[in-house]
């Protein structure tokens, strides 16, 4: 078994954003399924590794799914900086990001970040890299961002997601053999992730915009629809795309509400 080289360790950890700043002074931002800084930094060594890593699990029915991949594409990032914090309280910003309003008074910065944001939601990476954004520690409520169709000369060549919003596969066992579910949804939705009492973050944590991957299938019955025919099953690949039908035939609509609704603003946990 090839394991990384500790520098090689070091530096996908530093590249994970649910870490300390590795180096940077204040919080960073992170979007992923994952709660927990030390399941992402596994994740995303075992991505170089055969290092096995804790997946999320879902469910429908009678079918418990296992997540092996899930990335989105996004747009328009805005978070509101804590209540006083200026944009000079900023740092790391990207390529074409920026700091609005907050020069004078008592009135806050906006960070925007316009995109487009591909991320890999089970290690917390993205592309283009936001782990060298550092924020003011403070109390955050909210985040903004649209999910939209990735285009493919608005990303790499080689990414796996485009001509799509949202790219799901997990792993599921029926009848006794071993499938593969493939979600690949396509739509233009903005999404609200919030706090009432809002999320406190130190200089050494992230705000986390977590997707519940456990309410993502809520609604719609999987295991009855493969029965009946509705949703395909291809050799051993499930597709859940437009072409559902039946009592699965809003299955992209549903999926899609679920998603923009399994969103919460949190502090990652250690």
């Amino acid at each position: 078994m090839n394991l990384p080289t500790p520098s090689l360790r070091q530096s996908l950890l530093c590249a994970t954003l649910a870490l300390t700043a590795c180096g940077g002074e204040g919080a960073s931002l992170r979007f992923s399924v994952r709660e927990s800084q030390a399941q992402a930094a596994s994740a995303l060594v075992a991505a170089a590794s055969p290092a096995a890593s804790p997946a999320p699990t879902f469910t429908s029915g009678d079918i418990t799914f296992t997540l092996t991949e899930a990335r989105i594409h996004l747009k328009d990032i805005r978070l509101d900086l804590p209540q006083g914090s200026k944009c000079n309280d900023v740092s790391g910003l990207l390529s074409g990001a920026t700091c609005q309003g907050g020069e004078s008074g008592s009135g806050s910065g906006t960070v925007v970040v316009p995109g487009p944001i591909v991320v890999d939601l089970m290690t917390g990476a993205t592309t283009p890299d936001l782990s060298g954004l550092r924020l003011p520690a403070g109390t955050y409520k909210r985040i903004d961002f649209r999910l939209e169709e990735a285009k493919a000369d608005e990303v790499a060549s080689t990414e796996p997601i485009v001509g799509y919003s949202l790219l799901v596969k997990a792993g599921f066992t029926r009848d006794g053999a071993a499938n593969t579910l493939d979600l690949k949804l396509k739509f233009s939705e903005d999404a609200r992730f919030q706090s009432a009492t809002g999320v406190e973050v130190g200089e050494n944590d992230a705000l986390l915009a977590l997707l519940k991957p456990q309410v993502w299938l809520e609604g719609l019955p999987v295991a009855s629809c493969i029965q009946s025919g509705d949703l395909r099953l291809s050799g051993n690949v499930l597709l859940l795309d437009e072409q559902a039908k039946g009592a699965c035939s809003d299955a992209e609509t549903l999926v899609k509400n679920n998603i923009k609704n399994s969103g919460d603003l949190r502090k990652a946990k250690e």
